[in-house]
């Protein structure tokens, strides 16, 4: 993925993955199209002043829902809070795969540099994920409602994350369409990357009320998770706006960089970025699982004019699900479409950076 400008959706997919898929590729158009929400809320393209709309594969908002025929599918939040100068990030998956319902919270306390976790599997029967709505829940979280009041809780040894998430601004549809080839299979994927956020944090027996902003990821289908290495993706939410989802991925002996770019008016941008594995340093080896993760990158996009440094603090904020996977709060800096910006992030890495 060396070829810097903006291309269709067909041309983007081809160049990530090697192949794509017929239907998604049936009606390519510039990447300049916007994909926002129609005026009645349904989620359905809505073409731009100046290009066609991508088609999207995804709807909103029953897609919110479970999907029975789907393999593999999470919900999965991130988010940065403050109270009353006090600030946190925090993490919840809800993970519904073939052999048992997973979850993993995390809570990082950015003021003090502590860092708290907790990951579990359950039986089937101890979980359920509703195919009508939005109400994914296993014993120790659940994220349910409307879009523009979800309500999620967790739980966790330390303390508890309430919280109600209302979706602000148009929702980022992942490749442009909301569907991809991924792992030697397929997903549909989603964002919700504009979260207003309040309620409350609880962290050793303190409770704080707090207000913030969250991002909820959505993805579901058919991969296989043997094809993988590792992958590095980050969720930015910029100063000026524009959300970015970023991947760095490694998989069946080939690395795939690149990003989807959402801007407040809806419009989305697929583009390419040099490797983030070039551009990563501050290494943190885990006491737990001995896995290291970079937890400083620069992140160089030509083709917006950016180049961004993303820094993830405190560096240990590793969560064991899956046998140890990184979920970091982080900050970002630099240089964004010429200008200068900041914004805050979160940064998965799975696998072992070495």
């Amino acid at each position: 993925m060396r070829n810097l400008q903006r291309r269709s959706t067909a041309a983007i997919a081809t160049l990530v993955f090697g192949t794509v898929l017929a239907v998604a590729t049936s009606a390519a158009v510039p990447a300049t199209a916007k994909t926002g929400p129609d005026a009645a809320g349904t989620g359905r393209a809505v073409a731009a002043a100046a290009a066609p709309a991508f088609p999207t594969f995804v709807h909103l908002p029953a897609d919110q829902a479970a999907h029975p025929n789907a393999r593999q599918e999470w919900w999965y939040v991130v988010g940065h809070v403050n109270a009353h100068g006090h600030r946190f990030g925090y993490e919840v998956m809800i993970n519904d795969v073939e052999e048992a319902p997973q979850v993993s919270i995390g809570i990082t306390d950015k003021t003090t540099g502590e860092y708290y976790t907790h990951s579990q599997r359950y039986s089937p029967d101890q979980a359920s994920f509703s195919t009508t709505e939005l109400d994914a829940r296993v014993p120790s979280a659940r994220l349910s409602g409307p879009m523009q009041a979800m309500q999620l809780h967790a739980t966790l040894p330390v303390g508890e994350i309430k919280l109600t998430l209302s979706a602000r601004g148009p929702a980022m549809y992942n490749n442009g369409t909301g569907l991809m080839p991924f792992l030697g299979g397929t997903s549909y994927y989603y964002s919700l990357p504009s979260l207003a956020t309040r309620g409350t944090l609880t962290v050793k027996n303190r409770t704080y009320p707090v207000t913030g902003e969250s991002w909820l990821d959505r993805q579901w289908g058919t991969w296989d998770w043997n094809t993988l290495q590792k992958w590095t993706w980050m969720s930015l939410q910029l100063s000026n706006g524009d959300r970015v989802s970023l991947w760095d991925l490694f998989a069946q002996g080939g690395e795939s960089p690149y990003a989807t770019v959402l801007r407040r008016d809806g419009t989305h941008e697929i583009v390419a970025v040099k490797p983030l594995a070039d551009g990563t340093s501050g290494f943190w080896t885990s006491p737990t699982t001995g896995k290291r993760y970079g937890t400083r990158w620069t992140v160089n996009i030509p083709a917006l004019d950016a180049r961004l440094t993303v820094v993830a603090e405190p560096q240990g904020q590793e969560v064991q699900a899956f046998g140890g996977v990184y979920e970091g709060a982080a900050t970002v800096a630099g240089r964004y479409r010429g200008k200068p910006v900041t914004g805050q992030a979160y940064v998965e890495q799975l696998g072992n950076w070495r």
